[in-house]
């Protein structure tokens, strides 16, 4: 499992979004992988099919 999934699971699972350090300090408690804020970040501007941002936060594509 790469970051990208990783991350597809913890934002895909919030309601309202998630922040960029919320996303990258749930991704590395619960897969026990440290990630930054800027991989997040460069990881969403890649994905833009996977990741929506709205006001700040990541959500899915979904949530709107």
């Amino acid at each position: 499992m790469d970051i990208k999934d990783m991350m597809v699971e913890v934002v895909y699972e919030s309601k309202d979004g998630m922040f960029p350090l919320d996303i990258a300090e749930a991704v590395s408690k619960r897969f026990q992988t440290p990630i930054t804020t800027r991989q997040v970040e460069q990881i969403v501007q890649k994905n833009p099919k996977l990741f929506v941002e709205k006001n700040s936060r990541i959500c899915s594509p979904s949530d709107f």
